[in-house]
C-alpha cells in the first residue's frame, strides 16, 4: 500500500458521517454546535438538503449532513437546547462513531440501535433528547 493510500485509509477511518433525517433547523444547528465543539477540526457541519412537513414550533424539517473528524477534541460549550428528541444516524470506523457517540452522550440523553456492523465500519441510529 502506498504512502497516499495509508493516508486516505487513517483519514477516513477517523471521518464519522452523521445525518439528522426530519429535523428543525434549530435542532440540528445544536447538535452541530456540540459536534463543532467537540471535534473542532471537522469539516463544515449543517449542510441542509432535502425537506418536509412543519414542526411543532412551526420549523420546516429538513435533512441535514454533516461530517464529523475525530482527530481532534475539545470541550463542550454549547447552550443549544434541543425542542425535541432528534435521530441521528451515524456512520464510520468503530472506534469513531464510538467518540461521536460518546461526545453527544456527555451532553445528550443517548439511546443507541446498531444498525450495520463489520470491521472496517459500523452504522448506528441514536436518539438524542434533551436532559
Amino acid at each position: 500500500m502506498s504512502t497516499e493510500q495509508t493516508g486516505q485509509t487513517k483519514e477516513g477511518a477517523c471521518l464519522v458521517e452523521i445525518e439528522l433525517p426530519h429535523c428543525t433547523a434549530s435542532n440540528a444547528a445544536a447538535v452541530f454546535a456540540v459536534l463543532r465543539s467537540a471535534f473542532p477540526g471537522s469539516p463544515e457541519l449543517g449542510d441542509g438538503n432535502g425537506g418536509g412537513g412543519p414542526g411543532a414550533d412551526g420549523e420546516q424539517r429538513k435533512f441535514w449532513l454533516g461530517t464529523v473528524d475525530v482527530r481532534t477534541h475539545g470541550e463542550v460549550e454549547c447552550t443549544l437546547e434541543l425542542g425535541e428528541p432528534v435521530e441521528a444516524d451515524l456512520s464510520g470506523g468503530p472506534d469513531a462513531v464510538r467518540q461521536v457517540q460518546d461526545a453527544l452522550a456527555g451532553f445528550y440523553d443517548v439511546t443507541a440501535e446498531p444498525r450495520i456492523s463489520g470491521d472496517q465500519e459500523v452504522e448506528v441510529r441514536l436518539r438524542l433528547a434533551q436532559r
